[in-house]
């Protein structure tokens, strides 16, 4: 009887630990991208239209793409072409997807200034090593281009837009593609990979590079990293966004590659944003700047550097004017 009873207490031990572990990793699920879940916040599928899984290449596995273009627009009477942001998830590039709530919370700011919204997948690692995300990433926009006119989007006004993994593409596509058929006016990246040398040797703690390799070669990681990419021609200004407490990809070598940017392209930014770790889970602490005020100076960012080179346009919304939207959004 008595090593019934204990058993009994040690299996209602093991099932509150079991419990206590369930509620820390619901908490800490809660917490990743807790500053864009806010309850006034609307989907981007519901304040834009939306066609979705729109195939690119062969469409198979994640090949497909979302495209929104605004319903309301304060302050663009379109009668000229859409400018187009295209989004690119992050996710260690094994996993996440084109709908999440980074793109809900930014996206929906970014429509309601004139902008169409393309969301882009990509084939995952390990199952597909680098470069196919990159050539996917480069497909899909081959896509967006020749859909461009059935849109009424402006393919010379196109600001890319990455997060993590997805920065890391966006950066790419930028610095080795030399047949685009759009013109990049600028790229936001939030805590995007740079150095995947650096990330190799952090493969203990973080594996996502080597899953998206497929291999621990140095040379390979050197390839594929932005950092040791060779710049031919001028970039678009960057604005980067990164956390002071990010332990995924240190604010470092995020630092190194906006340096070596600045060398080409002088209106480039780097953001730090304080007490963020990656992803901007603030885990409780307060993070600077906020949220809106990150959302704001992306906004005014992808605003000033549209039709950069012509007189402006309807379909370019000055920062001036953009203020009145963002105050009242």
């Amino acid at each position: 009887m008595t090593i019934k009873l204990q058993q009994v207490r040690r299996v209602r031990r093991w099932m509150m630990i079991l419990l206590l572990v369930v509620m820390i990793i619901v908490v800490f699920s809660l917490n990743v991208h807790r500053s864009y879940r806010t309850d006034n916040h609307p989907r981007l599928g519901n304040v834009a239209n939306v066609d979705s899984d729109i195939p690119y290449c062969a469409g198979q596995d994640k090949q497909k793409f979302d495209l929104y273009t605004p319903i309301n627009s304060l302050l663009n009477t379109h009668t000229t072409p859409y400018p187009l942001v295209i989004y690119i998830h992050g996710g260690g590039w094994h996993k996440g997807d084109k709908r999440n709530s980074l793109l809900d919370y930014y996206g929906s700011s970014l429509t309601a200034a004139g902008f169409a919204v393309a969301s882009v997948n990509y084939r995952l690692a390990p199952k597909y090593h680098y470069p196919t995300q990159n050539n996917d990433v480069a497909c899909a926009i081959d896509t967006i281009a020749k859909l461009a006119s059935s849109y009424d989007i402006d393919t010379n006004n196109v600001i890319l837009f990455g997060d993590s993994a997805g920065g890391l593409l966006a950066i790419d596509y930028v610095l080795t593609r030399q047949d685009s058929p759009i013109t990049v006016r600028g790229v936001i990246s939030f805590y995007g990979t740079t150095d995947l040398v650096n990330q190799l040797q952090r493969t203990k703690r973080n594996p996502n590079a080597y899953k998206f390799l497929g291999t621990r070669n140095v040379d390979t990681a050197r390839v594929a990293s932005p950092l040791y990419q060779p710049i031919t021609k001028t970039p678009p200004p960057f604005l980067f966004f990164h956390g002071t407490k990010d332990s995924i990809v240190s604010i470092e070598q995020a630092y190194k590659f906006y340096q070596r940017i600045l060398a080409y392209q002088p209106s480039s930014r780097f953001i730090r944003v304080a007490n963020a770790g990656h992803g901007f889970d603030d885990s409780g602490r307060s993070t600077k700047p906020t949220s809106d005020e990150i959302r704001r100076t992306l906004t005014l960012f992808a605003l000033k550097h549209i039709n950069s080179d012509q007189p402006e346009t309807q379909a370019q919304t000055t920062p001036e004017k953009a203020q009145i939207l963002l105050d009242n959004d």
